[in-house]
């Protein structure tokens, strides 16, 4: 792999995967993936799962949540 290749999650593009010898490095450009940032991977394929597998994760939590009756909007106090 010679360029970066534009990583996408439902049709979303959340990060790149930039050459770094021969693995891949995660380059998160949306908060949804931000703690993949750095990352190195094997393959843009496998750094695409990890895309994937992340944002699903982050989903199913917030579903947890609200499904238990905890708010996932944000409060702020004055």
């Amino acid at each position: 792999m010679s360029k970066p290749i534009v990583i996408e999650v439902a049709g979303k593009a959340v990060a790149v995967a930039a050459p770094a010898g021969d693995q891949v490095r995660f380059v998160a450009v949306k908060y949804d993936v931000w703690d993949l940032d750095g990352e190195l991977y094997g393959s843009v394929a496998e750094a695409e799962r990890a895309a994937a597998d992340h944002i699903a994760s982050r989903s199913a939590i917030g579903q947890q949540f609200s499904q238990s009756g905890y708010s996932t909007g944000l409060a702020v106090a004055v």
